[in-house]
């Protein structure tokens, strides 16, 4: 299970007439099965809009997300039945309910991402383990596991690293 995020940010719409910001979390077994849902939602916007799909770049635990939120309702047992979906989607996608510990480096360069690879794998990554994929602004670069990134991190002073982060699968512009 994975945390599945549409949104469409302030950031990517500032001349679009009309925008408002919106998003829609929630929780599913094949992330790239909710493409439909998508579109909707991306023909739900204005003109123009850019939307993203977002999904959590580790899948979630759901025994622990299950006991989250049982502990939740015995803290707030008049907590609206209506929102428990939402409140599930919520606590799942916190950083103790991952169920695995990937992190994220989004490389914020046109160029070079060649050479942050290369570094990587000085640090002990086999080039198979290391993901690097295109994103609205330039990469996203995903490893299976943690390690000591302070001397990657003082090299690539554009890059950031979202250790639980959200990898953006999808975006598109609504053309109606």
């Amino acid at each position: 299970m994975q945390g599945v995020i549409f949104t469409s940010r302030n950031k990517d719409n500032k001349d679009i007439p009309g925008f408002k910001q919106r998003t829609i979390s929630f929780l599913s077994e094949n992330p790239i099965l909710e493409i439909n849902k998508f579109n909707h939602f991306l023909l739900e916007g204005v003109p123009g809009e850019l939307s993203r799909f977002y999904v959590t770049v580790n899948k979630r635990n759901n025994d622990s997300a299950i006991k989250s939120l049982q502990h939740y309702l015995l803290d707030h047992p008049d907590y609206p039945a209506t929102k428990v979906e939402s409140k599930l989607t919520s606590l799942a996608m916190r950083p103790e309910n991952a169920a695995e510990h990937k992190w994220l480096f989004d490389f914020d360069e046109k160029e070079g991402i060649d050479d942050f690879v290369s570094d990587l794998e000085d640090e002990g990554f086999k080039k198979k383990e290391i993901e690097v994929y295109k994103t609205v602004n330039n990469y996203a670069v995903v490893v299976p596991h943690g390690f000591d990134s302070r001397n990657i991190l003082k090299k690539y002073d554009y890059v950031e690293l979202k250790r639980d982060g959200l990898l953006c699968t999808v975006w598109n512009s609504n053309k109606f």
